[in-house]
């Protein structure tokens, strides 16, 4: 296991911006409302929103609170693939692993809302050392291009 900060380069962070301000939009048919997919005032606040009123560096900050590991993990018939997944480290020692896998469109970003409602310490209550990678081909894990991956059983033991 390594330690992982998530640092974006701002290059790509400048790129996003130079492609929100280069968008093309297409014309919208009158009282659709969201028949059609969505609305195009939406669509333009959204990426308005992105372009001019996201604070990436915040974001990262307050993502970096959490305890970020990677590890490469060898999967059958694949490529080692090197995994992103945050490890949240309960204070009992003996404490529940609980495995928190994402689906699609999901992120490892959604166990934030669990570990913070998650006892501090036993007091009667389960305790959990939770662990929520991000899947391969999403976040900050490695992808790959071969499809069938279905690396739980691979896991190393934390």
């Amino acid at each position: 296991m390594t330690p992982y900060k998530i640092c974006v380069d701002e290059s790509k962070l400048e790129r996003l911006k130079q492609k929100l301000a280069l968008a093309d939009f297409p014309d919208e048919i009158n009282d659709v409302g969201w028949a059609r997919g969505a609305p195009l005032d939406d669509i333009q606040r959204l990426t308005k929103y992105w372009q001019d009123g996201f604070d990436w560096r915040k974001a990262e900050e307050k993502l970096n609170e959490l305890s970020h590991f990677s590890v490469d993990i060898p999967v059958d018939g694949f490529e080692n693939l090197n995994i992103h997944f945050v490890h949240q480290r309960s204070k009992v020692e003996t404490a529940i692993p609980l495995l928190f896998a994402h689906g699609w469109p999901g992120s490892f970003f959604e166990v934030t809302k669990i570990i913070e409602k998650l006892p501090e310490s036993g007091d009667g209550f389960p305790a959990f050392h939770v662990v929520a990678p991000s899947l391969p081909n999403f976040g900050f894990s490695q992808g790959t291009r071969k499809v069938g991956v279905c690396f739980v059983s691979s896991v190393p033991s934390f």
